[in-house]
């Protein structure tokens, strides 16, 4: 359906965010899941681990070995990323996604270099991210609530 195949788009670009540093780090599946990102994006947990391990196949360890996307690379990930087109659905990925790809104390050279091309490619800047991420905190209630 076309629901599954956009909530697909959105979850296959965070789950390549996620594989960019060549591995699937529990702490950022864990940061994910207290974001309540997979419901979020509509995709269970289970279908978006499936969805990161074809990314680490597809790119595997590649984008750690080089300081920029190969063309073969950027072809696969402008692919993921043109399938997404809400605006406000593109900004909740890369919100998702900066706080994935710091969940495990550092970011990754290849996190930073799909991180950067995703922000690029969308015409999102950094400041849009960190306000969505305000808004989000704002909008929880309190712990003893």
């Amino acid at each position: 359906t076309q629901a599954r195949s956009a909530a697909d788009a959105s979850a296959r670009v965070l789950a390549l965010m996620v594989a960019a540093n060549g591995r699937i780090d529990p702490r950022e599946l864990q940061a994910l899941d207290e974001l309540d990102a997979f419901s979020r994006l509509g995709v269970r947990r289970e279908r978006f681990v499936s969805l990161a391990r074809d990314c680490l196949h597809e790119l595997g360890v590649g984008l750690e070995e080089c300081s920029w996307l190969r063309s073969r690379d950027m072809a696969y990930v402008d692919q993921l990323l043109d399938a997404v087109a809400d605006p406000r659905e593109r900004l909740l990925v890369c919100r998702l996604a900066a706080a994935a790809v710091t969940a495990d104390g550092q970011v990754s050279s290849g996190e930073r270099l799909v991180y950067d091309h995703v922000l690029a490619r969308w015409h999102i800047n950094r400041s849009m991210v960190t306000d969505a991420i305000l808004r989000h905190i704002e909008r929880r209630p309190p712990h003893d609530a």
